[in-house]
């Protein structure tokens, strides 16, 4: 689990991944939680059973690189988002990060916390080096938040590439 101020961040095993596609309430209710609005959509349902829960039934892959990570406000106990690594890293040790907060909390740091969040966490694994994220050329939001956590335009066309090298340095981003 990764603390942060206002956040923990904590990945769901593959039993909870398999009760969040069958009830993401019931699943919130177990973990004591209030449930998200936006890990409920169809878009993320099938990314988690055609991209997360087949690589993470794979014991020779490591699961926390397969999982949905979610993202809970301390205070009220709600799930806001959630977080999600495209897989281990690959032969340049770069992984890529996907994520979303639910519209309510918008625009309050949370998403910005929570890449920070990652981006410690994934510093203790010596097979990354880098991180991507890839976001629409029209979503500024999200580009300013990757942007705060010292993420490099590499790539834009339509969507926009962003990277974050990771050279040992803790970047402290600027809630």
């Amino acid at each position: 689990m990764i603390n942060t101020a206002r956040l923990f961040i904590r990945p769901l095993s593959y039993s909870e991944l398999s009760r969040h596609i069958e009830s993401p309430r019931e699943l919130a209710d177990e973990l004591g939680f209030l449930p998200s609005r936006s890990l409920t959509d169809k878009e993320t349902r099938e990314a988690i059973l055609n991209d997360l829960l087949p690589f993470m039934a794979d014991s020779n892959r490591d699961p926390l690189f397969y999982t949905m990570w979610i993202v809970v406000e301390r205070m009220q106990k709600a799930i806001i988002g959630g977080i999600c690594f495209h897989g281990e890293p690959d032969v340049n040790g770069e992984v890529e990060i996907g994520y979303g907060i639910d519209d309510g909390f918008r625009n309050k740091g949370y998403a910005t916390e929570t890449i920070a969040g990652i981006i410690h966490w994934v510093k203790n694994n010596r097979k990354v080096r880098g991180i991507r994220a890839e976001t629409d050329f029209s979503n500024i939001a999200s580009m300013q938040v990757l942007k705060k956590n010292g993420f490099q335009v590499v790539q834009q066309n339509e969507k926009v590439i962003l990277k974050l090298e990771l050279n040992g340095e803790i970047i402290e981003p600027d809630f």
